[in-house]
C-alpha cells in the first residue's frame, strides 16, 4: 500500500511537472493577472522561477501581464460594451483570457488579431473551459471587426467616447462608444480611458488642469525604458555603452549625463556591467534626489526605508565609498537586497539595521539623514502598475501619517548644522509640499532649503524619460 501510495504521488508530481513546462507566455500571464492579493508581478516571478521558461517568452509574459495590468480598468470597460448582459460577472480565468486578448489587440500589432484570438480560445479550451470558448471567440473577433487601425489624436476631430488612447498620442477608434464621454464626464473618462483611479483622476484635473492630467495619465499608462545609473566611481557612460554592445545589447545616453538607456536586453542581470557593478537600475528622477544632496566622503550618512538599495549605492558612490551609511528598512529580506547590491558593486561602507533596533542609533549623530519615504506611487505608476489598485483615499492618509513620522524621526537623528532629505515618487501635494511645509512651520530643528517636484515626462523618448518624484532638503537647525 505504501509503495502504491508512492507511485501516485510521482505520477501526479510528473502531471504537475509536464503541465507547467508546457506553459506558454499567455498562460503565465493569465495565472499571474489571477493572484486575489493585487501582487501580480510577484505571482509572475514565482511562475518564472517554476517554469523556466526561454528569454523570449520570460519578455512576452511579462509584456502581457504588465500590460493588462497598466490598462486593466480601460480593458475592463471595453468588455463590458461587448458583453450582452454588461452586469454579469466573468468567472476567472475567462475574464483573465479575454482581458489579455484584449490588449494584444488593442496595444500589440505583431500577432494578427485572428491569431490572437485563436489563442485565447485553445487556451479557454485547454484550461477545462471549453463551453465558454465561443464567448471568448465571439466577442474578440467582433472587436477586432469594430476597431480601427491606429491614429493619430490630431487627424480626429476630438476625443469621443468611441476612443481609447493607445499612447504615444495615438488612439484606436470603435463601431461603438466604449468609454464615459469625455465632455460630460472628464474625470470618470480619465479613469476609464487611462485606468486612473476615479479619485486619484480628479485630484490631477484639480491640481494640474485637464489637459496636463490627461498627459500624465498618459504616460503612466506608457512601457517605461530600461534606465540605468552608471556608477562613476568605476566608469563613465560611453565606455559602459560599448561594454553592452560586446555583450551584444544596444544602449545610448540619457540626457541626465549620469544615465545610460538599454534599448535590447531581455535579461538585464545577464549583462557584464551589470554584474561587475558598473550600473543600477535607477530612474533619472530618482538619481536626481542623491546628485542634489550635500554629501562627502567620510561623512555619516543615514538612509531610511533603504531597501533595495539604489540610493544607497548612489549614495556610496558620491562619498567614494569612505565614511559609513547605516541603511534602515523593515525586514530582514529587504536589507538583504541591500547587502546585495552592495557586493555586487564593492561598496563596502554600508552597514544594515532593522527598523525595529533603529532606537540603537545615536540621536544627533549623522551628518545627512534621507527619508524616502514609502508613498502612494503616483509618479511611477508606468513602473508600478500594481499601486492603481491600492490607490484609496484611506491608504493615502496613513501614508500621510507615516511620511511625518518618519521625517520627525529624521529631525532627531541628525545632527545640529547637518541635512535631513525627504523624498517620495509621488506627485501629490499631501504627500510632498504638504509634507514639507509642515515641518518648516512646526519643526524646531528643520529648516526648509529647497524643494523640487518632477512631473512624469518623456514618453516615446527614452532619452528623455523620467519618473515623477519629489524631493525636499531641510537644513537641521537645534
Amino acid at each position: 500500500m505504501i509503495i502504491g501510495s508512492k507511485k501516485k504521488k510521482k505520477t501526479k508530481e510528473a502531471l504537475k511537472l509536464n503541465a507547467l513546462t508546457s506553459e506558454t507566455s499567455r498562460d503565465m500571464a493569465v495565472r499571474a493577472l489571477r493572484d486575489k492579493k493585487g501582487n501580480v508581478s510577484a505571482h509572475l516571478r514565482r511562475l518564472m522561477a517554476e517554469t523556466s521558461p526561454s528569454t523570449q517568452d520570460r519578455a512576452l509574459a511579462r509584456e502581457l501581464t504588465m500590460g493588462v495590468t497598466r490598462h486593466r480598468d480601460t480593458l475592463e470597460t471595453i468588455l463590458k460594451a461587448y458583453l450582452k448582459n454588461p452586469k454579469k460577472k466573468l468567472l476567472s480565468p475567462i475574464r483573465e483570457i479575454i482581458l489579455v486578448g484584449l490588449y494584444q489587440i488593442l496595444f500589440l500589432h505583431r500577432v494578427p488579431a485572428f491569431a490572437v484570438v485563436d489563442e485565447a480560445v485553445e487556451q479557454t479550451k485547454k484550461l477545462h473551459h471549453k463551453r465558454q470558448s465561443g464567448l471568448v471567440n465571439g466577442l474578440l473577433r467582433t472587436v477586432a471587426r469594430e476597431i480601427s487601425k491606429p491614429i493619430a489624436e490630431c487627424m480626429e476631430p476630438s476625443l469621443g467616447p468611441c476612443h481609447v488612447p493607445i499612447g504615444e498620442g495615438m488612439l484606436r477608434r470603435f463601431k461603438r462608444d466604449v468609454m464615459p464621454d469625455p465632455e460630460t464626464n472628464p474625470v470618470k473618462h480619465m479613469a476609464k480611458a487611462w485606468s486612473i483611479p476615479f479619485p486619484l483622476g480628479k485630484l490631477w484635473i484639480k491640481n494640474f488642469g485637464l489637459s496636463e492630467a490627461r498627459r500624465i495619465a498618459s504616460h503612466s499608462c506608457a512601457r517605461p525604458p530600461m534606465i540605468a545609473r552608471v556608477n562613476q566611481t568605476r566608469a563613465d557612460v560611453q565606455s559602459v555603452i560599448d561594454m553592452i554592445k560586446l555583450d551584444g545589447g544596444q544602449a545610448r545616453p540619457h540626457e541626465n549625463g549620469c544615465s545610460i538607456v538599454i534599448d535590447s536586453c531581455n535579461d538585464l542581470t545577464k549583462l557584464g556591467a551589470f554584474r561587475q557593478g558598473l550600473i543600477q537600475p535607477q530612474d533619472p528622477t530618482a538619481t536626481a534626489v542623491v546628485n542634489a544632496m550635500d554629501v562627502q566622503p567620510g561623512m555619516r550618512v543615514l538612509d531610511l526605508c533603504a531597501a533595495p538599495g539604489t540610493k544607497t549605492t548612489h549614495l556610496a558612490e558620491r562619498m567614494n565609498n569612505t565614511g559609513e551609511i547605516i541603511a534602515v528598512d523593515v525586514s530582514a529580506s529587504k536589507l538583504s537586497r541591500v547587502k546585495e547590491s552592495c557586493k555586487r558593486m564593492n561598496i563596502t561602507i554600508v552597514e544594515t539595521v532593522r527598523a525595529l533596533d533603529i532606537a540603537s542609533l545615536e540621536p544627533g549623530s549623522f551628518d545627512v539623514v534621507l527619508v524616502d519615504a514609502p508613498c502612494s506611487n503616483t509618479g511611477v505608476l508606468s513602473r508600478r502598475p500594481e499601486a492603481r489598485g491600492r490607490f484609496t483615499n484611506k491608504n493615502f492618509f496613513t501614508l500621510n501619517h507615516n511620511q511625518q513620522v518618519l521625517t520627525n524621526q529624521a529631525a532627531i537623528l541628525a545632527k545640529p548644522g547637518g541635512q535631513v532629505v525627504y523624498s517620495t515618487c509621488s506627485i501629490e501635494h499631501l504627500e510632498n509640499q504638504a509634507i514639507a511645509e509642515w515641518f518648516n512651520e512646526n519643526s524646531k530643528r528643520l529648516e526648509l532649503i529647497e524643494q523640487t517636484q518632477t512631473l512624469p515626462a518623456g514618453e516615446g523618448c527614452p532619452e528623455k524619460w523620467h519618473d515623477g518624484g519629489y524631493f525636499a532638503k531641510f537644513k537641521v537647525t537645534g
